[in-house]
């Protein structure tokens, strides 16, 4: 069962970031949490999920959900996340088959 509002959506945070390391996700996830915990309760309230890097690439994705693009983005600029822009995504759970 799932605590998610329906009214929620998800969202990712595109960065392309020239000599990123682990450590820079550490301190990112750092940033991000608390950017998101300002929204509380609020309506607007976004929640992150978390982060994938692609070193080979230089490239992260930082996962959210949210009632709006316009809300993670707000938070991912308080968290000074280097993105480029903020996609609706769709996950698509794994089904396991023996």
């Amino acid at each position: 069962m799932s605590t998610r509002k329906a009214s929620a959506t998800e969202y990712v945070a595109e960065c392309f970031w020239p000599g990123v390391t682990k450590t820079d996700l550490v301190r990112l996830d750092a940033r991000v949490l608390a950017s998101v915990e300002r929204t509380g309760g609020a309506p607007d309230r976004v929640r992150y999920l978390g982060a994938l890097l692609l070193p080979t690439d230089e490239v992260v994705f930082c996962f959210f959900d949210g009632p709006s693009a316009e809300a993670v983005e707000a938070a991912a600029r308080r968290a000074k996340i280097p993105f480029e822009r903020i996609l609706e995504s769709v996950r698509v759970p794994s089904v396991r088959r023996d």
